[in-house]
């Protein structure tokens, strides 16, 4: 049993990680969704978010506030596990409440850009759930990860890369998506049987790079306060 493995048991025990849903028929990408988000400015977009728990989804905040005018979402649909505009394993369009740690009142930062969802049914027994872990800098530098994100037509893109540090909230990798963005960064040890994600997926630059922010102690804290974790 790897170092890696052991870590994450050991983050299960101590209450600072969430199991996931290991039903015998459960699929990854079902936990994924594309957002159909509408904001009141009139914007709308395409993203990704990525179910937590229960009833809990996690995504980039500019999925949930409009970067280019900083105003709020006025309504959104969710497809998870989607696999063309028509087609998809479980759709809500019910209740939900959400939070943001960025609301780009002076335009676009990525720093902050990560919100999650509380939805008033537990969608997560229709989907199932990633594990999530606030990872600390040695969890998270020189990592082998993985990237979820829904393309325009609604197709699952996936990347495995190798993740660094940027700063305190950030990760960055070679390589990036062309897609929607907010799905998640995860990892998935051989051996371990759960997917487990560290970081949203937020930005690319012109040299290639992919960016995600970082699941921090705060942002998982107030999850858990917020009941993402029941």
């Amino acid at each position: 049993m790897t170092k890696r493995i052991l870590a994450l048991m050991l983050a299960v025990i101590l209450g600072i990680m969430p199991l996931a849903a290991l039903a015998d028929n459960f699929v990854p990408s079902r936990a994924v969704a594309y957002m159909d988000s509408h904001f009141t400015c009139g914007c709308s977009r395409g993203g990704t978010g990525t179910m937590i728990g229960r009833y809990g989804l996690i995504t980039a905040a500019h999925n949930l506030y409009c970067h280019q005018h900083g105003k709020p979402l006025k309504y959104c649909n969710f497809y998870f596990g989607a696999k063309s505009a028509n087609s998809c394993w479980y759709e809500y369009s019910g209740k939900f409440q959400y939070t943001v740690y960025e609301t780009f009142q002076n335009g676009y930062d990525s720093q902050n850009d990560i919100g999650y969802v509380i939805f008033d049914y537990p969608v997560g027994k229709e989907t199932g759930w990633f594990a999530c872990i606030a990872g600390d800098d040695y969890t998270v530098d020189l990592e082998s990860n993985h990237i979820y994100s829904y393309d325009g037509k609604r197709h699952l893109q996936s990347l495995s890369s190798v993740q660094h540090l940027y700063d305190s909230t950030q990760v960055y990798w070679n390589g990036y998506l062309s897609s929607s963005e907010g799905g998640p960064v995860y990892i998935w040890d051989e051996g371990a049987d759960f997917p487990c994600l560290m970081a949203v997926y937020t930005s690319h630059d012109s040299d290639g790079n992919g960016y995600g922010r970082r699941l921090t102690q705060n942002v998982f804290n107030d999850m858990k306060a917020d009941g993402a974790f029941n």
